[in-house]
């Protein structure tokens, strides 16, 4: 089971692999990130399965909350599915000039 899940866009690839590099320093290796070759989804697997699995087996979900994870409805369905799992959320701010006044109360609300 991994602990963390880390909900990104696709466009933001980089910044959750150094995310993903930086727990794994802190010593945080118990966690999935879809890309991830060891902890993500693998070849040939239903990825929409794999990511409703992850969200369900984790302790906490961690969002990097850009422009692009705002516009993609995959991405706030999984906020929502973790909400509705009572899942430990953090929201993480990853592009320059985005605050969090900026952003939708549905992201911002609990």
């Amino acid at each position: 089971m991994s602990r963390i899940f880390i909900s990104h866009s696709s466009t933001d690839n980089a910044p959750a692999i150094a995310l993903r590099d930086w727990l794994v320093g802190e010593g945080w290796d118990d966690l999935f990130l879809d890309l991830d070759p060891e902890r993500g989804i693998a070849a040939g697997e239903r990825w929409e399965r794999a990511l409703n699995e992850a969200a369900r087996r984790c302790e906490a979900v961690l969002f990097l909350i850009s422009k692009a994870w705002l516009g993609l409805a995959w991405c706030k369905n999984e906020l929502n599915l973790a909400r509705r799992l009572n899942k430990r959320l953090f929201g993480i701010l990853i592009e320059q000039g985005l605050a969090v006044g900026d952003l939708p109360a549905d992201v911002t609300s609990k």
